[in-house]
């Protein structure tokens, strides 16, 4: 049987804030970096956009304190960490991700579905997480 979940709704401007609000964009990107952050100028304009929806606005004016842009961008982003600083994935593996799923413990679990009567194979559990990672990627291709 297979899941059907609503997809992503993708919204499209009806303006260029690239374009349109270059001032702002760039004003947006200066601010994060003052603060320590690193955001493109198209995801800059995406958290904007987003801000500005919330109140069902198009756009604010980029006018505010470092802090207060940031604090605005902040409420729509996710933070992660600056991947040049990050170790790389073992040899033969694209991804940590990759790596996690083929070399995760299973045993304990293995065990425990046995003693509860529902047995599942280690393998079984691999490739489930192999599909739950292969959707999670589709996902995030459609975003």
């Amino acid at each position: 049987m297979k899941r059907l979940i609503p997809s992503s709704l993708r919204v499209t401007p009806d303006f260029d804030p690239l374009a349109d609000f270059a001032d702002d964009v760039e004003r947006m990107v200066v601010a994060a970096a003052n603060l320590g952050y690193l955001v493109t100028p198209r995801d800059a304009a995406e958290l904007w956009r987003r801000h500005s929806g919330d109140v069902c606005a198009s756009w604010f004016a980029v006018d505010s304190a470092d802090k207060d842009i940031v604090t605005a961008l902040l409420k729509h982003a996710e933070v992660q960490p600056d991947t040049a600083n990050l170790p790389t994935p073992p040899e033969g593996y694209a991804t940590w991700l990759d790596f996690a799923v083929d070399t995760m413990d299973t045993r304990a679990e293995e065990q425990e579905r046995i003693w509860a009567g529902t047995p599942v194979s280690r393998q079984a559990m691999r490739d489930a997480l192999r599909a739950e990672l292969v959707a999670l990627r589709r996902k995030a291709d459609e975003i």
